[in-house]
């Protein structure tokens, strides 16, 4: 069950319920976070990059503003690989987790929603970069599809 928040933030809502926390680790346990349940969208990223980093037909994500997320344990055990110009992936150098990426340019965090403990509120929104995914998958929900990515992401 996810933990509300700290008293000082208790008032706090997010579309018209109270603000709770989310945690979310590594495979090993040694990385280990917290991230407010207020993501501004949720998705599957198709990218070959994401494909890779993965291991599978696609990567779900949550972003959230930086201020929403915080590394609780393992920084120590944390390593970061520069993916592109604008997106910094962190995984656990234990086990090999792929755990968030930050967005240096917009201050957002994407949590890879598998790593979380307990399932956030908001829900995929679409598949993006469907114009790279894998041959071998099909996409079979009805969910929007967009060949690059979305037209604009809601901040």
């Amino acid at each position: 069950m996810p933990r509300e928040i700290p008293p000082r933030l208790e008032k706090q809502t997010w579309k018209g319920k109270p603000l709770s926390i989310l945690h979310g680790g590594c495979l090993c346990g040694r990385v280990r976070y917290e991230v407010e349940d207020r993501f501004v969208y949720a998705g599957y990223c198709h990218c070959s990059e994401c494909r890779r980093t993965s291991g599978s037909a696609f990567a779900a994500l949550g972003g959230c503003s930086g201020e929403a997320f915080r590394v609780t344990q393992g920084e120590d055990v944390l390593s970061s690989y520069q993916k592109g110009p604008n997106t910094l992936l962190y995984f656990c150098s234990k086990c090999g987790s792929n755990l968030f990426t930050r967005k240096p340019e917009t201050g957002f965090v994407h949590v890879r929603l598998g790593t979380l403990d307990e399932p956030p509120t908001a829900r995929p929104m679409g598949h993006v970069f469907v114009g790279s995914k894998a041959a071998w998958f099909t996409i079979t929900d009805q969910l929007p599809q967009f060949p690059e990515g979305p037209p604009t992401l809601p901040r």
